[in-house]
């Protein structure tokens, strides 16, 4: 990151969190006493500061799922992201939150390593015109609603015709994501510093096409057929819209679109915090 003597940064907080609260504005008189500017908003609110031109980076005091929300606002800019962990986990917002000032100053500094992850890009077309569009973090699931009914589509790959698949639905996750609902209904998981797409069908119909994994660059089109039943396309597991028959969802990978500051939670301790790695004795260390 390009060294200044003044930085302007962006300080978003977790909704209803008194702590993190309290934090910010401690936070943002830290930084105006040592000659930067801080700008202040809640996390979800729709707000024209995450367009400011002069931007360095943004400190998110939340958990996890806010700093999803924030990352994929942010993603089309690549602004950089330190997260204040408010959460449970911390995968995501890995600084716990006394420890603030040494992981600041550090990406005032520039000493922070920045870690890059690709993002998905989604539109999603209705009777030719594009009704919505956005990032997605770790995954786009089209699936079904509340009724035990499959759901319909035709799949092309780069405007190839891959398969008419019949199921629960559908999701196409980042490496990133992997390790989520992919990897639950069946997907691999991957490293998630790769550059690649995971396309994991949910319960097919007949076990027709199996979870498979392409490179970033592919363009992934799924149409919503006749006969389907309600369905909705859901977004990070935060956000959620309801699919018409013929909608076309279009997805496919915007790598380098999210960054996050510092050193993050190593992969294998992540998979052994969420079960996937299970140590067996004491040995073996190096």
């Amino acid at each position: 990151m390009e060294q200044r003597q003044s930085r302007h940064i962006l300080l978003v907080c977790k909704a209803h969190n008194r702590r993190a609260a309290v934090l910010e504005r401690e936070m943002a008189a830290w930084l105006e006493q040592r000659g930067h500017r801080a700008s202040c908003l809640v996390a979800g609110e729709d707000s024209p500061l995450y367009e400011l031109p002069d931007l360095d980076f943004a400190v998110v005091l939340g958990g996890d799922g806010t700093m999803l929300g924030v990352a994929r606002r942010v993603a089309r800019r690549r602004l950089p992201l330190l997260g204040i962990n408010f959460g449970r986990v911390g995968y995501l917002a890995d600084v716990q939150p006394e420890n603030w000032r040494q992981g600041l100053t550090e990406c005032l500094d520039g000493r922070a390593p920045v870690r890059s992850h690709m993002a998905l890009h989604w539109e999603l077309r209705r009777k030719g015109e594009i009704v919505s569009e956005g990032s997605a973090i770790n995954d786009v699931v089209l699936s079904r609603a509340a009724l035990a009914r499959l759901v319909s589509m035709d799949i092309c790959v780069d405007k190839r015709h891959m398969c008419t698949l019949r199921s629960d639905g559908v999701l196409i996750s980042t490496p990133l994501g992997s390790s989520g609902y992919s990897v639950s209904a069946g997907g691999p998981l991957l490293h998630p510093s790769l550059e690649a797409l995971v396309f994991t069908p949910i319960c097919p119909f007949l076990n027709t096409i199996p979870p498979m994994v392409f490179p970033c660059d592919r363009h992934f089109r799924m149409e919503l057929l006749p006969g389907t039943t309600e369905s909705y396309l859901t977004v990070d597991g935060q956000e959620g819209e309801l699919l018409e028959v013929g909608d076309l969802l279009d997805v496919t990978g915007d790598v380098g679109a999210v960054r996050f500051l510092g050193s993050g939670t190593p992969f294998f301790e992540r998979l052994r915090t969420r079960g996937f790695v299970t140590p067996v004795g004491t040995g073996g260390k190096m």
